[in-house]
């Protein structure tokens, strides 16, 4: 389940990065992270959304690099379990097995026939995390870090190869 919840992800990262906007989200929304040591700003087209349908939430944040046709793009999604259906509130989510929440973190290098998404070393050796310090339903602000791995989108084949994502930290105003 967890395979389909990301490279379903994947697929609506690559969709959205072809209908963003090219006008400003303003200056107070941004991603940011270190990537393998290299810092990184994701701060065109930022968006950021939280829908509940059929008892399941999903909270999504995404920003682009710049406004190119492939830029470098970085997402954060976490959904919880339509079973027990615990709201998405302010505290840590990580990519471990947990029955109440799934934890996932996209980083698109320009590409669009791979992506590096967490969740698919078993396990994992740097858990990617996502801390969510304040959301209401107007805005959501957090910090995340953890490895991410190398995924095929066209086969949906896990390689070898991971990125390191540390310092990483966003502020986005929710769209309804």
């Amino acid at each position: 389940m967890k395979k389909i919840f990301i490279l379903s992800a994947c697929l609506a990262v690559i969709s959205f990065s072809c209908k963003k906007s090219s006008s400003s989200s303003g200056p107070s929304n941004y991603i940011t992270a270190s990537i393998d040591g290299t810092a990184k700003t994701f701060n065109a087209g930022i968006m950021a959304f939280k829908t509940t349908q059929n008892g399941q939430t999903v909270f999504n944040v995404i920003g682009f690099s710049d406004g190119s046709a492939n830029p470098e793009s970085f997402s954060i999604t976490i959904g919880n379990s339509p079973t027990t259906a615990k709201p998405i509130v302010a505290g840590t989510y990580t990519e471990v097995f947990n029955p109440d929440f799934i934890t996932v973190g996209e980083y698109i290098p320009g590409s669009t026939t791979y992506v590096y998404a967490s969740g698919l070393a078993a396990p994992p050796v740097n858990i990617f995390t996502v801390t969510i310090t304040s959301i209401d339903n107007n805005s959501v602000k957090g910090t995340f870090s953890g490895d991410v791995e190398y995924l095929d989108v066209a086969t949906a084949i896990p390689g070898s190869t991971k990125k390191t994502i540390t310092n990483g930290s966003f502020y986005a105003k929710l769209s309804m």
